[in-house]
């Protein structure tokens, strides 16, 4: 079975000829440089581990370099450089989501994973929450849902609606999934209410699921820490798969795979905050990863990767040794 198809597969809540398998890591210094360093490349790293996704990034985000409404002479950046106030981050100006410079990198990941690899391809957009901590900071964002939901709401949307042009012209390119990046836990703890992530979130993050749905395409969502009580919520959004599903923050995998079978895969398992890298002995490490994957692969909808990106200082031998078992016990016959 083909990676890509091996996917598929398993978001469809079927059972592929095994589990498909993945790994986060996104340029982290060291890390990089110890595959580097053995394999020459990142690319033959992913070959020697036999993965079955790639994740693509955008070449630049959703907001201009420029001048900022209120101050002529400052430049801002992307994301997460200069902080806005709420009002002037209404007026900001966006890029261009038919832009052909945003897409070079995600073009350059479809040919080499999708066309040459047979993977399946997950392409990073960004969630209104958490894009809208990037120009305003996540403190004022908080305290501002509370205040001002209403203009809270109206900066989600716009990023909402960049962010579904960029999505459907992602999906053209040739993506398999639009994966969404919204945190919206901490441990044990939504970082809000509810109620409010109903009244303010759901309705912006709802007009990029839909733009996705309409032209066929499949949702996958990040969203570190706690987020049980909003699963509702987010397959009533269409996401077809959640990542982390983070136990280290009070999530039970299991019981998540129990109550959502059907509406809502998992994607992850490999915990970085209590798994990989956290110096366990190798049995103990390899007992881990055989209970995680045992629970979590009965009938499909499961996709094995870290629960984030892996962490400089996790040994790169730790890694191969995880997924080699992994590998072994990623088989359903």
């Amino acid at each position: 079975m083909l990676p890509r198809e091996r996917v598929l597969t398993a978001l469809n809540f079927q059972q592929p000829d095994r589990v498909p398998i993945y790994i986060w890591i996104f340029g982290q210094p060291g890390v990089i440089d110890d595959i580097v360093a053995k394999y020459g490349t990142f690319e033959a790293f992913c070959d020697a581990l036999d993965v079955d996704v790639t994740q693509a990034f955008p070449a630049k985000g959703f907001l201009k370099q420029g001048a900022t409404p209120n101050s002529p002479d400052s430049e801002y950046e992307p994301a997460y450089g200069w902080v806005y106030t709420l009002d002037a981050a209404l007026e900001a100006e966006f890029t261009d989501p038919d832009d052909p410079d945003i897409y070079t990198t995600i073009r350059a990941e479809i040919e080499h994973h999708k066309e040459t690899r047979g993977r399946a391809v997950f392409v990073q957009t960004p969630g209104v929450f958490e894009a809208a901590n990037g120009v305003i900071g996540q403190t004022q964002n908080l305290m501002e849902m509370a205040m001002r939901p209403e203009m809270c709401r109206r900066l989600y949307e716009r990023i909402a609606r960049w962010a579904s042009r960029y999505a459907e012209n992602c999906l053209d390119l040739g993506a398999d999934v639009i994966h969404i990046s919204d945190d919206w836990g901490m441990n044990h703890a939504l970082m809000f209410r509810p109620q409010t992530w109903w009244e303010v979130v759901y309705p912006a993050e709802k007009v990029i699921c839909d733009a996705v749905r309409r032209k066929g395409g499949l949702l996958s969502l990040h969203s570190d820490g706690y987020i049980t009580p909003v699963l509702d919520g987010v397959a009533e959004l269409g996401f077809r798969v959640v990542h982390p599903v983070q136990e280290s923050a009070g999530m039970d995998p299991v019981q998540v795979k129990r109550d959502f079978y059907g509406r809502l895969g998992i994607y992850g398992g490999l915990d970085v905050r209590t798994m990989l890298g956290r110096g366990l002995p190798r049995e103990q490490l390899a007992e881990e990863i055989r209970r995680v994957m045992h629970a979590l692969k009965p009938g499909g909808g499961y996709i094995f990767c870290t629960s984030h990106m892996v962490q400089p200082g996790t040994p790169l031998e730790e890694v191969e040794f995880a997924y080699q078992v992994a590998h072994e016990n990623a088989w359903y016959c």
